[in-house]
């Protein structure tokens, strides 16, 4: 106890090479770009979704959401609760769009509706966006293997980087994939673990927890206030935080190619789904972690590190038997490359199909393309690594991240909308949106106004600009618009289109399935908000 031993240390060895193993033997069977890129398209929504979830409850999240908790309580989950109603937008609007177009990266829907320029200028924009925020989530797990070992936070950045980078230029989106499912288990046992052994040490056990949390107001989840100022207020997470998650999980590649490797609509569905139901008690969980940690550092009179992001891995290496630390750490490390792999994987993605494919070498075969792709997988991980280095002066990192996510959010999504539910815009609105929507994030982001309505403000303000620039250009043609709109996508409107022919019963059931799906979504919000609004009025009570 007190150290990170030899027998920690194997048992971080041990999984760290079993899971890079296991990574690189799907890559054996590879031919395409389809393979690589997009499992080829035979995944199971359970899967994806078991991904999706490995990946938001990253290194930054297991190391960030429990600073996050020990130093605000609940409030943060404000941030979070609003998931449920994002994946209701994306199973209803963009996954059957995005379905049916048979594309591998998004950006190429935008080139169909709105011409190449679009299309450029919103890949450029994720790979920047992306690129950064992939060196805040290398440089989370590097700084957990820097306090447990003792070596330079930099040399532990390199050695992370190698390590992802490796089984994912050889395994691809599979890789990614079936990986995070095996890392999404071992990362709930270490948190559940951290949770029976960190309540253990305490005298009152679970009672000395909600003791110090109610007296604390730790368990004040719902900010009421209209003061656009307070961060983490309800409006702030409802309206900024639908905006952001939804263009997360729906214009983000690293996000959505995930969903693009289903078979189907309802796989891919599926696999929201998922998160829509678990992200929240996730969050949730690791939150609960901090509140404990807190009252832990209370009871036995310790002082916390002066970066939150060091607290917990400081914790389990203190308290933890031997052993135990090392599985704890591997579920550090799981969640790590569980968000490492897919980044640099949808990286690779746009950088080949957007750019390399589309300017450089538009004639190659699959083979060259193949090649292309795990040299950019190799680039990008060569650029996270760099920024990696200056990560650590951004804050706690799970809030670096989304903070870096806000920037680009709101204008991307505004422009992935004009393209399905407008008929009238064009590429010079859609490029005129992202630009100001982004200078209009850029003004805000000035002021003491929460981050989270930035995701808003870029929204309202590209679809506005965008539309009212369009009308100065020629309107669309047919053919810009067929297959991207969504009265000619949504499975509601496929019915109607379809009459009776003979799909029409399929398509009513995969209408009716949506609905249902998105009502069980809305109505689990309200369960969750209420279940949050008990606790914060016992709390205070």
């Amino acid at each position: 106890m007190g150290a990170f031993t030899w027998w920690d240390t194997a048992v971080l060895i041990v999984y760290v090479v079993g899971i890079a193993w296991v990574g690189a033997r799907f890559g054996k069977d590879q031919e395409s770009t389809q393979d690589y890129f997009l499992g080829g398209r035979k995944i199971p929504g359970w899967a994806i979704g078991l991904s999706v979830m490995a990946t938001q409850a990253s290194a930054i999240t297991f190391i960030g959401a429990p600073g996050w908790g020990f130093e605000g309580g609940l409030e943060r989950l404000a941030t979070f609760i609003n998931v449920p109603l994002a994946m209701a937008v994306l199973i209803l609007v963009l996954v059957p769009i995005f379905h049916r177009a048979g594309i591998y990266s998004i950006y190429e829907l935008l080139e169909r509706r709105f011409g190449a320029l679009t299309r450029s200028l919103a890949a450029l924009l994720f790979l920047v966006a992306r690129g950064l925020a992939t060196g805040v989530v290398l440089y989370a797990p590097a700084l957990v293997l820097s306090v447990v070992t003792g070596w330079d936070v930099n040399l532990t950045i390199v050695l992370m980087a190698v390590i992802a980078v490796s089984y994912t230029v050889l395994g691809g989106i599979s890789a990614v994939i079936w990986t995070d499912v095996i890392q999404m288990f071992v990362l709930w046992l270490g948190a559940i673990l951290s949770m029976v052994l960190m309540v253990s040490s305490l005298p009152g056990g679970w009672g000395d927890v909600f003791a110090y949390g109610a007296a604390n107001g730790m368990f004040d989840t719902i900010d009421l206030s209209l003061d656009p100022t307070v961060t983490y207020s309800l409006w702030a997470g409802l309206i900024g935080g639908v905006v952001m998650h939804v263009a997360y999980f729906g214009t983000d590649q690293s996000q959505i190619q995930r969903v693009l490797t289903s078979p189907s609509i309802a796989e891919g569905q599926r696999s929201l789904l998922i998160g829509g139901y678990l992200l929240v008690p996730q969050m949730l969980l690791f939150l609960f972690i901090g509140v404990m940690l807190a009252a832990y550092y209370q009871q036995h009179g310790l002082t916390a590190p002066e970066n939150l992001n060091e607290l917990f891995p400081r914790y389990v290496v203190n308290a933890f038997p031997v052993g135990v630390t090392g599985l704890v750490i591997a579920g550090v490390f799981a969640a790590a490359m569980s968000s490492l792999d897919s980044a640099l994987n949808s990286l690779s993605a746009v950088t080949v199909r957007d750019f390399y494919a589309r300017y450089v070498r538009p004639d190659a075969d699959e083979r060259h393309y193949l090649k292309a792709s795990r040299w950019a997988t190799i680039f990008w991980g060569l650029y996270a690594t760099a920024f990696a280095f200056f990560a650590g002066n951004l804050g706690p990192v799970i809030e670096a991240v989304n903070r870096i996510g806000s920037w680009f959010y709101g204008a991307l999504l505004g422009t992935f909308l004009l393209a399905v539910l407008s008929h009238r815009s064009n590429g010079r609105g859609a490029v005129s949106g992202i630009i100001v929507g982004m200078a209009a994030v850029w003004s805000v982001s000035q002021t003491d106004v929460s981050w989270l309505y930035q995701n808003f403000v870029g929204l309202i303000v590209s679809v506005v600009v965008g539309y009212a620039v369009s009308l100065t250009a020629p309107a669309p043609s047919a053919a810009q618009l067929s297959d991207v709109v969504i009265d000619e996508t949504a499975p509601d409107m496929q019915a109607i289109l379809k009459g009776r022919s003979e799909g029409a019963a399929e398509i009513g059931r995969d209408a009716r399935l949506t609905r249902r799906r998105c009502i069980g979504l809305v109505v689990w919000f309200f369960v969750s908000l209420t279940a949050l609004a008990l606790l914060q009025g016992w709390a205070n009570g």
